[in-house]
């Protein structure tokens, strides 16, 4: 039987047509073990599966369990503060092989047989072929010859393996919900890996993630806005800190910091009313108080001149549906922080004829005092008396 399995090991190596397949487990939601960058298995014709069922139906074992007692206390019914105690026996297998293929085989070639099954453990693509295959496994690993020590090692390797996979698989969607941190969890415990390993390449793991989309970010020509929003909130998601974890620069963390501002003040997703979202920004990208004033007032003078430069470029052109939008952005980083800009763009004339346009082109719904307000911002940052 476990000739057949390394004949059917051999040609499962070779390339062959890859067929998908769905199933009912977190790990195979995109086609089986090829969703972990594992081989998926094959519970029906799985000669090792039948291996041990060979054994265990010939009766080719003793069993050596001990019983395991335990204690529980009961509250008596009808008698309040009273208990009872009660002593349950169960009995835990340990089994025995008389015969094994220890010596018969290289360890070499054992001990991939046996890393094939646990992978075909894993990828199995359905829950009760899962657990067939589970209820086989410790019972294996003797059969084949193989020590404690050996098992565990091969746990252990197989175990990092298929826990970064499937990891680096969940984190790609940006998150880890319940079923991800379940399966997780269950590779922890049913190969017996040491807990602070687990966590260490959890962490890792998040933390390539956001590192990898800010190395996306700024490899860009031309960098999108909403990508640098998407990345703030993948580290925020994923608890990784920028600068802690990561160690991106002050001048990257700036540029990111920089980049939200614009657009979100141009968009008008920053308002004085919204001012909080430039506070949760400052934080996630770990900007200290001065720096944050320093860049916002950059921000909002440089972006303010160069609506202006295309406002009056928009008027000269005869566009003045460009040119009010370009007032309109420029209004909204004047709200947050209301100047007048120096710059000698434009003449007097032509900033008269822009608040004209602006003036005469507002919506009637807009209230008096409101108005007046924004007449009187525009009239400042155009230097008007």
């Amino acid at each position: 039987i476990f000739e057949k399995a390394v004949v059917k090991k051999k040609k499962k190596t070779q390339p062959q047509e890859v067929k998908n397949e769905n199933g009912d487990d977190p790990t195979i939601q995109k086609g089986s073990g090829t969703a972990l960058g594992i081989e998926a298995g094959n519970a029906e014709g799985n000669e090792l599966f039948n291996l041990v069922d060979l054994y265990f139906r010939n009766k080719i074992f003793i069993d050596k369990g001990t019983s395991i007692n335990e204690t529980r206390k009961n509250t008596m019914n009808g008698l309040p503060g009273r208990t009872e105690i009660q002593i349950s026996s169960k009995s835990k297998p340990e089994f025995i092989y008389p015969v094994s293929l220890n010596g018969l085989f290289d360890k070499k070639t054992v001990n991939n047989m046996y890393k094939q099954y646990l992978v075909e453990c894993f990828s199995a693509k359905l829950q009760s072929e899962k657990r067939r295959l589970f209820n086989n496994l410790d019972k294996l690993g003797p059969i084949l010859g193989l020590d404690e020590k050996e098992i565990n090692s091969i746990h252990l390797n197989v175990g990092m393996v298929i826990f970064q996979k499937f990891l680096s698989q969940a984190l790609s969607k940006g998150y880890l919900d319940k079923s991800d941190t379940a399966f997780l969890s269950s590779i922890q415990t049913t190969l017996s890996m040491d807990t602070n390993e687990c966590n260490n390449l959890l962490k890792n793991g998040k933390k390539s993630t956001v590192n990898l989309a800010v190395e996306k970010i700024f490899s860009s020509p031309k960098i999108d806005p909403l990508s640098v929003t998407k990345t703030r909130n993948l580290a925020y998601q994923l608890k990784v800190n920028l600068k802690n974890d990561l160690k991106i620069s002050l001048e990257q963390r700036s540029k990111l910091f920089r980049i939200e501002l614009d657009f979100g003040i141009e968009k008008g997703r920053i308002t004085n009313e919204s001012q909080n979202i430039i506070g949760e920004i400052q934080k996630a990208y770990v900007l200290d108080d001065n720096i944050t004033k320093k860049i916002l007032a950059d921000c909002i003078t440089t972006k303010s001149e160069g609506h202006l430069i295309n406002a009056i470029a928009s008027l000269r052109r005869n566009s003045e549906d460009e040119a009010l939008t370009e007032i309109k952005k420029m209004l909204n980083f004047g709200n947050l922080l209301p100047l007048t800009i120096e710059a000698s763009v434009g003449s007097k004339k032509e900033k008269n004829e822009l608040f004209s346009l602006y003036s005469n082109n507002r919506e009637d719904s807009i209230n008096s005092v409101s108005k007046e307000k924004t007449n009187r911002l525009l009239k400042l940052m155009l230097n008007l008396d």
